[in-house]
């Protein structure tokens, strides 16, 4: 199914309430620097703590969109963007991931 996927650049998987979107120190580092921030105030004012305390996770906004989707539902960080936005659907998807993605649904 994800061999044939494309992207409608809906948002939807950029909107989904109470998702995880965990960065890594090299994606920090690598956000941090394509957003002119040092690393520590991207940790302090861009991230959280994911709720299984393991590690650092993007902050969504109170309706749970990722900060960085913007109106025209395009990433805002696309060319720096973390490693679990830019391989879904090819190297991983959720049980409910055809509900929320109009791509990975059937051709009509």
């Amino acid at each position: 199914m994800t061999q044939a996927f494309q992207c409608r650049r809906c948002g939807a998987c950029c909107r989904i309430k109470d998702g995880i979107v965990r960065v890594s120190e090299a994606e920090i580092a690598r956000i941090a620097a394509y957003l002119g921030m040092s690393e520590a105030d991207f940790i302090a004012r861009e991230t959280e703590i994911a709720p299984d305390r393991k590690s650092l996770m993007l902050k969504s906004l109170p309706d749970g969109a990722c900060a960085y989707l913007t109106a025209g539902n395009l990433c805002r960080i696309n060319s720096v963007k973390p490693d679990k936005c830019r391989t879904f659907p090819f190297e991983w998807t959720n049980a409910d991931s055809a509900q929320t993605c109009p791509g990975l649904r059937s051709t009509p």
